[in-house]
């Protein structure tokens, strides 16, 4: 499994939505949670998400 290498970011599992039903807001989302995968990319030898990677080089202009 990929793991960020600085912020430990993993795949997840996603909550159930809510949908509007009859009228009216129910918790009638599909009953199977799907993964939410991080954008993990390969920088420099490390696997980082897209979020380390801004953070990264906003340091580097500095």
């Amino acid at each position: 499994m990929l793991v960020c290498q600085i912020c430990s970011k993993m795949p997840v599992k996603a909550g159930i939505g809510r949908h509007l039903h009859s009228g009216k807001w129910r918790h009638r989302g599909p009953e199977t949670k799907r993964t939410v995968k991080p954008n993990l990319q390969k920088w420099n030898g490390l696997v980082l998400c897209t979020r380390c990677m801004r953070s990264m080089n906003k340091e580097k202009v500095k």
